[in-house]
């Protein structure tokens, strides 16, 4: 089983590849509803069961979830067709991180101010077109029965783009799918695939407008209490 669904894995990354260099003209919508059909394949491929709770977003908004494992984008991605920021070490992966391109995945590299500025120029493009972008500002991955700290780059790129904040919480059935401790992918990966079936839920929060004059320190801080009320 864990081989079948490696191989489904690598398979529809692939084809995800082969596919956005077919098709080099598409539009943020495009890659979201892309990032949808891909997520949804690749987490029937390994048993994942998503639930919801609340309606999903839709149009241009940030969302903002806590962090569990790297399978959290597709999780989201299945339910509400959106453009992911995700951490640039993900980018080298083998052939994930092509398959991460191709989704117009938002790459930022931690601590370098640089490409915390190009992502958040890249996820303003996005939502002038009306995309969803996800992203997780916790900035790391934890067990899930806390939220950590938000950081505030997505915050103030929505008091700039005036666009809603919708707070998400994620969780899952099983204990073995946080991917925390310094753990490296292939290894975690390798046992959560000989895993038979798995749930994941997601919970929707209402949309955060920002208020007045509103900082998107405070701003976070609202979003932080959403996430870890729902």
């Amino acid at each position: 089983m864990t081989v079948a669904r490696a191989m489904g894995l690598a398979g529809a990354v692939t084809r995800l590849v082969v596919e956005a260099e077919m098709e080099r003209q598409v539009t943020a919508p495009d890659l979201a509803r892309r990032a949808m059909r891909t997520a949804r394949t690749i987490l029937n491929v390994h048993g994942v069961d998503v639930r919801t709770e609340g309606p999903p977003p839709s149009g241009a908004c940030i969302v903002v979830a806590n962090h569990v494992s790297y399978i959290d984008p597709l999780v989201v991605s299945a339910v509400a067709p959106c453009i992911a920021i995700a951490k640039g070490e993900t980018r080298a992966w083998p052939l994930i991180g092509r398959g991460l391109k191709a989704l117009g995945v938002i790459f930022v590299q931690r601590g370098d101010p640089y490409s915390g500025a190009a992502a958040i120029r890249a996820a303003w493009r996005a939502l002038r077109v009306g995309a969803c972008v996800l992203n997780f500002p916790e900035g790391t991955t934890t067990d899930g029965r806390d939220v950590g700290p938000f950081r505030r780059g997505c915050f103030g790129l929505a008091l700039l783009a005036g666009v809603p904040i919708v707070p998400a919480r994620i969780s899952y059935c099983d204990d073995r799918v946080p991917w925390t401790g310094g753990q490296t992918f292939a290894p975690h990966y390798w046992r959560l695939a000989g895993v038979s079936r798995l749930e994941a839920r997601v919970r929707f929060g209402e949309a955060l407008l920002a208020r007045g004059s509103e900082r998107a320190e405070q701003l976070a801080q609202r979003a932080h209490a959403a996430v870890t009320e729902l």
